[in-house]
């Protein structure tokens, strides 16, 4: 058995981890192991290079522990433990969970989000801004290593631009009609933060979006479990042929790249459209103060839109027309750099990771 066997995984429901790990698989060529049928056959379809293992969770945990030694996850060191504990005493093998974020996201400044990353060994992070980020937070003093990706996700959709842009065609922007404009509204779920301006936002949407405008919803996974309390309006969106609901549609740059607009609250894919150099609009939903909010670093950015201000969203998108973007531009290309920083080279960046956790499995003598 390789001493350094390395797989990515997805545990349970968590459909918004696939835009992440399963690129960062394709990066270091491992193979992706998912809990959730409904994410394997995503898998399948929207990175048909990657090799994905479908494993019942109550099979998980041995199947793992037995072929694989490093692991590549979303999950916090104690969420990872809790999986995989006892078939790690049984088997005496102890697995290297090695953290990988689901997004660059500002929530946590405000909530114990960061604080769970303490018992990590490795840490893979974007950039410059999330390591200062982890520092801020002070859990970073711990970790064997930092290792920075950049934007792997953006570099993989360059390299397959023409198979995510014909799937993205058929399966969303076909189903518009030709309209002016479009808008991509992605916001985020309501976590223990109350971030998301969905539900507050969302009949104002429907009911001001210009004629001639494209809308497209993302609806974030974790909010799936709302939609018997969303169905009203998810019906009333259907009435609209110039709205589109996507919630199964992982890779996010095919759409992004398609949008003239986005629009959303705390979501992280904010900082994913930073990439095309196009306007953004912010819903501050809890009135939070602009100025001294650290969660609110990428409104800087854009534009922020109220609560208040809701019924006008789009007319307040029609006056930036008018107004000189090239401040906005500039900084949002800053903010860009700070989080992801220069394109990688991807066999660098493997190497830096491979070599990272081997190092640090040599070097742990008591790590088994």
């Amino acid at each position: 058995m390789d001493r350094n066997a390395a797989a990515g995984l997805i545990f349970g429901p968590a459909f918004h981890h696939l835009d992440h790990i399963a690129p960062f698989c394709l990066l270091l060529n491992i193979p992706l192991i998912v809990t959730e049928k409904e994410i394997e056959k995503a898998a399948n379809r929207y990175y048909p290079q990657l090799i994905t293992f479908y494993k019942k969770s109550v099979e998980l945990a041995y199947y793992v522990t037995s072929f694989y030694q490093v692991v590549f996850s979303s999950l916090p060191k104690d969420l990872f433990d809790k999986i995989f504990f006892i078939t790690e005493q049984l088997l005496k093998k102890k697995l290297l969970n090695i953290w990988i974020p689901h997004g660059n996201s500002d929530k946590g400044y405000n909530s114990f989000f960061m604080e769970g990353l303490r018992k990590e060994k490795i840490v893979l992070v974007y950039g410059q801004k999330m390591i200062d980020f982890l520092e801020e937070k002070n859990v970073s003093g711990s970790f064997y290593a930092m290792v920075s990706l950049g934007n792997y996700r953006l570099t993989l959709y360059k390299k397959m631009r023409p198979f995510y842009d014909q799937i993205a065609s058929k399966e969303v922007f076909d189903l518009l009609p030709k309209g002016e404009k479009t808008v991509f509204y992605g916001p985020t779920w309501n976590d223990a933060e109350k971030s998301s301006s969905l539900k507050t936002a969302w009949p104002h949407l429907l009911r001001t979006l210009p004629s001639n405008w494209n809308l497209i919803i993302k609806i974030h996974s974790n909010m799936m479990h709302e939609m018997l309390q969303l169905s009203p309006l998810i019906e009333e969106a259907k009435t609209f042929p110039n709205v589109l609901i996507v919630n199964k549609f992982p890779p996010i740059y095919p759409l992004l790249s398609r949008c003239d607009f986005y629009l959303g609250d705390m979501s992280s894919i904010g900082y994913d459209f930073l990439s095309f150099n196009r306007p953004l609009f912010f819903l501050n939903q809890n009135k939070r103060d602009l100025k001294k909010d650290k969660g609110l670093y990428l409104f800087r950015c854009g534009v922020s839109i109220d609560v208040e201000d809701y019924p006008s969203i789009f007319s307040i998108i029609q006056a930036s027309f008018k107004q000189d973007q090239t401040s906005l531009q500039k900084r949002g290309q800053e903010v860009y750099h700070y989080v992801f920083g220069e394109e990688k080279n991807e066999s660098e960046v493997k190497e830096k990771i491979i070599s990272t956790y081997s190092s640090y499995l040599e070097n742990e003598k008591n790590f088994f």
